[in-house]
């Protein structure tokens, strides 16, 4: 038998009565206890919308599943078959999911209406909700559905809940119908007519707010992320108290915030590219003095540096010095509790590999990396420089390295 459904016309019940019909324990999990009754508040998981939570006496709802029209209620204790048991919704849960779902309504009624392009998909998500679009829109279209979803929820017009009988549906502008009998429609009126099986609030004007925060092209269309009510503003709160404390930071309104960051990203470049040059003659300099005092191995120079720059300067150290010849660099940094490395060849070396060396050392000491013959990267555990020099020299072969 079926569920009564108790939130099907009335969104607003929290509080109600019902006989436990079965309650089994949960075979996928433990402590947990799958409860049916003969009717029910609690919304099943469905149409892109979580489950409601909250208690059947005192027993904790988590989770709440529907299949042929059977509601599963998942408890964390039993509950007595054919007791009556005293049920109540987190209105905390279920008001917010109330809230979002109509104004995917709306968002939708919208978009068909201004630009013909139809919801495909919606997720009510524990960080954003979406709906994606079988066609592509602007900036300036996002834009403009925001201020008219904005405009629908100020004008507070009603949201109706329904079951047309078969010969008025199809006088309905159904924006989606579900081929199912007796068919649920919800109906924001002047702006969206729809099946739909979710929770919704009776009047726009309860959605509060409605921010739509990012959107990108999917599948040929667009993903919508946004937010409504109280998730709205608080992105919000969170947002503007960032921009704030950026302006703080740049002694700068709000609004030059942004100008500000390009400023830096400038300045930033402008030193990037000085300190490039300086590495350039440092790099000059240093290498000289390596291959001053560099040993010989398999015929080449083996250029040994261990810390004093960042990982990316070591690579392009490494990278530079294998334009000359007969070098073997096997370049150490020191960072975040390991030890990054770059390994690279002149390209007139033939007895050493660095992607040979570099196996051989993530294989030796717990490495990772890899790269080709003559330039590789990766990292190491946190080993000393005394204990690199080693532990190299022996994979290299050259056993008379001391220090």
């Amino acid at each position: 038998m079926e569920t009564k459904k108790l939130f099907d016309l009335d969104s607003y019940i929290t509080k109600f009565s019902a006989t436990v019909l079965s309650c089994e324990e949960d075979s996928k999990k433990a402590g947990n206890y799958l409860v049916i009754l003969d009717q029910t508040a609690f919304f099943a998981e469905g149409g892109g919308q979580p489950a409601d939570k909250g208690t059947l006496g005192a027993a904790n709802v988590s989770h709440v599943s529907e299949k042929a029209g059977v509601i599963t209620h998942h408890c964390d204790k039993a509950l007595e078959v054919g007791s009556l048991v005293e049920g109540s919704i987190d209105w905390d849960v279920r008001f917010p999911h109330m809230q979002t779902h109509c104004g995917e309504h709306i968002l939708s009624g919208i978009i068909l209406k201004e630009y013909g392009f139809h919801n495909v998909g919606f997720h009510m998500g524990k960080d954003f909700t979406t709906i994606d679009l079988d066609g592509e829109l602007s900036a300036e279209m996002v834009l403009n559905v925001e201020n008219l979803a904005n405009k629908a929820i100020g004008e507070n017009v009603e949201v109706h809940v329904s079951y047309p009988p078969k010969e008025e549906l199809s006088a309905i502008p159904l924006r989606k119908k579900p081929e199912v009998d007796n068919l649920r429609v919800v109906e924001v009126d002047g702006y969206d007519w729809c099946g739909c099986c979710g929770t919704h609030v009776a009047r726009t004007g309860e959605i509060e707010l409605l921010k739509i925060v990012d959107f990108q092209r999917y599948k040929g269309g667009t993903r919508l992320f946004f937010h409504c009510g109280k998730r709205a503003l608080q992105d919000y709160q969170m947002k503007h108290s960032m921009m704030k404390a950026l302006a703080e930071e740049f002694s700068c309104k709000p609004e030059g915030v942004a100008d500000a960051v390009h400023k830096l990203q400038q300045d930033l470049n402008d030193v990037k590219s000085q300190l490039n040059e300086k590495n350039k003659l440092l790099f000059g300099f240093l290498g000289e003095q390596l291959k001053a005092s560099a040993p010989d191995v398999n015929g080449c120079k083996w250029l040994f540096l261990y810390g004093g720059f960042s990982a990316d300067e070591a690579k392009t150290f490494a990278m530079n010095m294998a334009k000359q010849d007969n070098l073997f660099c096997t370049f150490f940094m020191p960072a975040g509790g390991a030890v990054r490395y770059a390994l690279s060849r002149s390209k007139n070396v033939d007895s050493l590999s660095t992607k040979t060396l570099c196996q051989a050392m993530n294989k030796a000491l717990g490495g990772k990396g890899g790269g080709n013959d003559d330039l590789c990267c990766g990292s190491l555990p946190n080993l000393s420089e005394e204990e690199l020099k080693k532990q190299t020299s022996l994979l290299l072969g050259y056993k008379s390295m001391k220090g």
